[in-house]
């Protein structure tokens, strides 16, 4: 739906149908910010715990080349 059509559908509701559509637009943009869907069932703590863990294996070890070692596994298997 287009934002204009919409925004006309909500401007033709009467006062008391604007109001429960305001409340409820702010409970979803409420309950986003409190759980962003990027989140998933993860805690934020420990979502900024991992990104800082690999922003610092980053820092110490650089890039790690994976292509040699996914062709091998594809080519030989695991262990």
């Amino acid at each position: 739906m287009a934002t204009r059509n919409l925004i006309e559908k909500i401007e033709a509701l009467p006062p008391e149908k604007r109001a429960e559509v305001e409340d409820f637009v702010d409970f979803v943009a409420r309950r986003r910010r409190e759980r962003p869907a990027s989140a998933g069932a993860f805690p934020r703590e420990l979502l900024d715990k991992i990104n800082a863990d690999r922003e610092a294996l980053f820092r110490r070890h650089g890039n790690i080349d994976t292509d040699t070692i996914l062709r091998e596994l594809r080519e030989n298997g695991g262990r």
